[in-house]
């Protein structure tokens, strides 16, 4: 009887143990990342919105997200803290998947050309409309050649947005994968 029972035990012990499907990141045949059931993800859906949340489920070639949103507000004493809002089930196939946030890549004023479009936008306004006032020609050879080079600071702005994306799109180099156990 005792043997029959630590069976018993056994078997259900494994049962509950057990992982279902795995959701995977693939860089060409190299595994960047995975998720099980319980895992946080956070991704951009095809209609490029960022979905973040926790998957309930991994079947077949789809996943079920419990859809949250974890943001810092301020409470009764003006101190912040987090907040979790919860906005229900959600149901995607895996090529609904747009694309993944990079690890450690962080986009900032000084990465991503925000820094050259705002710095050169200004100028060239500021420019504009100081010639305006003194009733100079806007477009005299010597401020032509300063509007030139905040243009070109502008151009090389949008050039560095361009370039330095912050997530990882969907395919050619990289694809989401499920993998039933």
């Amino acid at each position: 009887m005792k043997l029959f029972c630590l069976f018993i035990l056994s078997f259900f012990s494994l049962s509950v143990l057990a992982q279902k499907d795995i959701l995977m990141l693939k860089q060409n045949n190299q595994t960047l990342q995975s998720w099980t059931s319980g895992s946080y993800i956070l991704f951009q859906f095809s209609s490029q919105q960022w979905i973040e949340g926790i998957i309930k489920k991994i079947q077949n070639d789809s996943i079920l997200i419990d859809q949250i949103q974890v943001r810092q507000v301020g409470n009764q004493f003006g101190l912040p803290t987090i907040d979790t809002a919860h906005f229900g089930l959600m149901q995607f196939h895996i090529s609904e998947i747009y694309g993944m946030p990079k690890k450690g890549m962080s986009s900032n004023l000084f990465t991503n050309g925000s820094l050259f479009q705002l710095g050169s936008g200004a100028y060239i306004l500021l420019n504009v409309v100081n010639s305006l006032i003194k009733a100079d020609p806007v477009f005299s050879s010597d401020n032509l050649s300063k509007l030139g080079i905040a243009a070109g600071f502008f151009v090389i702005g949008k050039i560095l947005q361009n370039s330095h994306k912050s997530y990882l799109e969907m395919g050619k180099k990289y694809r989401m994968v499920t993998i039933h156990l």
